[in-house]
């Protein structure tokens, strides 16, 4: 048994006497006996015999002595309508004040400061603390005390009264827990617990006898014997909850309005701080904040544009260089659609926001902002387009060729493409932000002949131009030589792939120089005049090399072992056929014109030989007659002689004299036949043999005759000599109507003599005058009556002067 400093007794037992007033937080106080506050030596005995167990109640902590001594005896709290009232009653003063020793919570009252607040976690009661304190039929019946919470030393029987009791009064209620004899020894707090739990006044009964029983002294508390509760006239039942619960939950339900206050004004005060702070960035754009590298942090909106504009503009404003590869160009950003906007980037970089996410940003510091571009896809499409033809690489694809009879190659190499997708979204989004110059996305392109397709093919060509080949034809051999060979070969591009071929012509050609009168010709079938009508004769074949068979079989030898090609000669085909000749519709003469001659046999000569060669010429439908292709080469050793000419107005000796008329008189038969003049051009002088305004001179190399066959069959010419005049025939079948007439002469102008000297002088006669002429032709299809052709030509001709060659003077 122990006291403390206050006289207040600390023995281990159920508090008596007076009750203290409760304290906020608290329930009911129990009330204790003014005997129990003073220490006797009898008291100090009793201790060690055997205390009276209670029930395990939720009470409140007893106050110390001084406390209970200033109280009534009984304390009344309103709780929800009601007045509990607490009494403690001994059976015997005497002895009950001796032998009840102070519980381990009144012991922990004690030592708390008087009328002190314990922790508020501990001081509120949860809902389970009411129910545990409350008094169930199981909790009245018995109470297991463990034997090693006991200490038979410490207690002894004579500390125990079996007729102390506890009343409990609320209202008309009251509830009674008689003393229950302790079935061992209960060993006080001082003595089993050097440090014992520390409670204040304040702190509920539940909350009291939870702190003792974490200690050995806990289990005095739990050593009770079954009480039992009556009211004023009997018994109440032991299911009933008890009034001690009612003062717990009163207790907090006072204690919550103000913690809900207090919790409310603490979320005010921050929320207060939080939207001020917000308020206070909201024009401030967050430091460290920078656009393509330009820091605008701490600017306002208009400052942070003008920075931009002023300094990013100008970029925005220059060419963009962009690069694939060793390739490069530039992409004019106006151009292609794109325009720099540096309100919208800036947008949305300062306003009041209550977002956590910008106050963080305004304290820890901002971002890389893109920024922001006005974009015309439809410019951006084209531009890069322009670009990517700029910087395309076109593949190259590899060859095999034969130079000086060795195969020989070039590799392939890729190209690339530009990735038009994938550059223009580049372009897009990075074209004020990427380092200069821009290196834009490429595909690889392959050559159409890869380096592996050459190597292939160059292997092929190697093997050919490796050695001769020998072709076998007619019972004769002719050896081709390996760069003969090589010559002949080539290696074609086909399909994407290198594809050996050979030239066969080329290689009949070097078979026949190394044969003899291998082939012989076909001849053609033709008109040949019989009787002065044209008949077909017809051709006959020839033999010959197929080419197409020479060149398959020089490749397989030359690809092969076996290098010998053996080929077999064919028959040849005329190139003009009997049928081909009759369908030409030669049947009739649809045009004939003649000159008479003169008495120059040389001049005469020169005509036959050009008759000669004008019979049987053939003009096809859309050929042209050409005189000077017809009747050449003129010169001697054709068989041409020199006669008279008439050279720059003068008349001289040519080769070739008199062939003009050959001209006027082919001109003439063109004429008529409806034929198409091309070229024509009458001659200086006007000679009676000649119609006037339709005739036609010659000059090698100056002048020449032609007409073009516009009708749908072929017209045959013939020329010869007869009844001392030039006769051309045009052969074919009536097609063309033709209407023709001439004009009066105008402007004529009389011949004169002249006189000349010189050793190159020759005496000419006085010949027709000078004079002009216009002559026309209609010419119609026969059998529509369409005119084809309506032409006017004139022309003026000199007087033809009689020329005297006077002596040269003496001396």
């Amino acid at each position: 048994m122990s006291s403390s400093p206050d006289g207040t007794d600390t023995t281990s037992g159920p508090p008596t006497g007076p009750v203290p007033e409760p304290t906020e937080g608290t329930g009911p106080a129990v009330p204790r006996d003014d005997a129990e506050a003073e220490t006797t030596p009898e008291a100090t005995e009793s201790s060690e015999s055997t205390l009276p167990a209670y029930p395990v109640l939720d009470r409140p902590p007893v106050e110390d002595a001084s406390a209970a001594e200033s109280e009534p005896t009984t304390e009344r709290e309103p709780t929800a309508g009601r007045e509990p009232t607490t009494e403690r009653v001994p059976s015997d003063p005497t002895t009950s004040a001796a032998a009840t020793p102070p519980s381990a919570a009144d012991e922990a009252t004690d030592d708390a400061p008087h009328g002190g607040t314990a922790d508020d976690d501990e001081a509120d009661l949860a809902d389970e603390d009411l129910d545990e304190a409350d008094l169930a039929d199981e909790d009245l019946d018995e109470v297991d005390l463990d034997d090693s919470d006991r200490d038979d030393s410490d207690l002894d029987d004579s500390d125990l009264d079996d007729d102390d009791t506890l009343v409990v009064r609320s209202g008309d209620r009251t509830e009674v827990f008689p003393a229950v004899q302790a079935t061992a020894p209960v060993a006080t707090a001082a003595a089993t617990d050097p440090e014992p739990v520390q409670s204040t006044a304040t702190e509920p009964a539940g909350s009291a006898a939870s702190a003792a029983a974490t200690g050995p002294a806990a289990s005095t508390s739990a050593q009770s014997a079954p009480q039992t509760s009556t009211d004023a006239a009997s018994t109440s039942d032991p299911s009933e909850d008890s009034v001690l619960s009612d003062f717990d939950r009163d207790e907090k339900s006072r204690r919550w309005p103000r913690n809900l206050l207090w919790t409310a004004c603490g979320v005010l005060v921050l929320a207060g701080a939080y939207v001020g702070a917000q308020w206070y960035f909201a024009d401030r754009i967050p430091r460290e904040t920078t656009v393509a590298g330009i820091d605008i942090g701490g600017l306002s909106n208009d400052a942070a544009i003008e920075r931009l504009e002023s300094e990013l503009g100008g970029i925005a404003a220059e060419p963009l260089p962009v690069t694939a590869g060793e390739s490069t160009t530039t992409v004019d950003p106006a151009a292609a659609g794109l325009t720099f906007d540096a309100r919208a980037t800036v947008e949305g970089l300062t306003a009041f926001s209550l977002s956590p996410s910008r106050l963080l940003s305004q304290i820890s510091g901002g971002d890389a902002v893109e920024p922001v571009t006005v974009v015309d896809d439809a410019a951006l499409d084209a531009a890069v387009a322009t670009m990517s033809v700029d910087l395309e690489v076109e593949p190259t694809s590899g060859t095999v060729s034969f130079v000086d009879g060795a195969a020989v190659a070039t590799e392939a190499v890729e190209g690339s493409a530009v990735d038009a997708e994938a550059a223009t979204e580049l372009v897009r989004s990075t074209w004020l932000t990427a380092a200069r110059p821009l290196v834009v996305p490429t595909e690889a392109v392959e050559p159409e002949i890869t380096q592996a397709e050459t190597d292939e093919a160059l292997a092929v060509a190697e093997k050919v131009a490796s050695a001769p080949v020998t072709v076998t034809v007619a019972d004769q051999s002719a050896e081709i030589p390996a760069e003969t060979v090589a010559a002949a070969a080539s290696m074609t591009p086909v399909d994407g792939a290198l594809q050996l071929t050979f030239d066969g012509e080329l290689l009949v050609q070097d078979v026949v120089d190394r044969t003899t009168d291998l082939l012989s010709d076909a001849a053609d079938a033709k008109f040949v005049f019989v009787d002065g009508t044209p008949q077909i004769e017809a051709g006959l074949p020839g033999t010959t090399l197929d080419p197409a068979a020479l060149a398959a079989a020089v490749q397989t030898a030359a690809t092969g072992d076996d290098r010998t090609a053996p080929v077999e000669l064919v028959e040849s085909d005329p190139a003009q056929s009997t049928e081909a000749l009759q369908a030409l519709g030669i049947n009739e003469i649809v045009s004939e014109f003649s000159t008479p001659l003169t008495n120059e046999p040389v001049r005469t000569e020169n005509l036959r030989i050009a008759a000669e060669k004008v019979t049987g010429t053939l003009v096809l439908p859309g050929e042209v007659f050409d005189l000077t292709e017809v009747i050449g080469p003129i010169t001697k050793a054709n068989g041409y002689q020199e006669a008279h000419i008439i050279s720059n107005g003068q008349i001289v000796d040519g080769v070739g004299g008199g062939l003009s008329q050959m001209s006027t008189t082919t001109y003439n038969a063109g004429f008529y036949a409806g034929m198409v003049d091309l070229e024509h051009r009458p001659h200086s002088y006007w000679f009676d043999r000649y119609p006037e305004g339709r005739e036609s001179t010659l000059a090698v190399g100056q002048i020449n005759m032609r007409w073009r066959n516009d009708s749908p069959h072929g017209v045959l010419m013939q020329s010869y000599i007869a009844g001392g005049r030039l006769h051309v025939v045009a052969w074919s079948t009536k097609y063309y109507t033709v209407t023709d007439s001439t004009s009066a002469r105008s402007d004529v102008v009389a011949a004169t003599i002249e006189h000349k000297s010189g050793a190159g002088c020759l005496p000419q006669s006085r010949g027709n005058p000078g004079f002009s002429v216009t002559v026309s032709r209609k010419v119609a299809v026969a059998a529509t009556g369409e005119v084809v052709i309506d032409e006017s030509n004139s022309w003026r001709y000199k007087p033809q002067n009689g020329v005297v060659c006077d002596a040269p003077p003496a001396g």
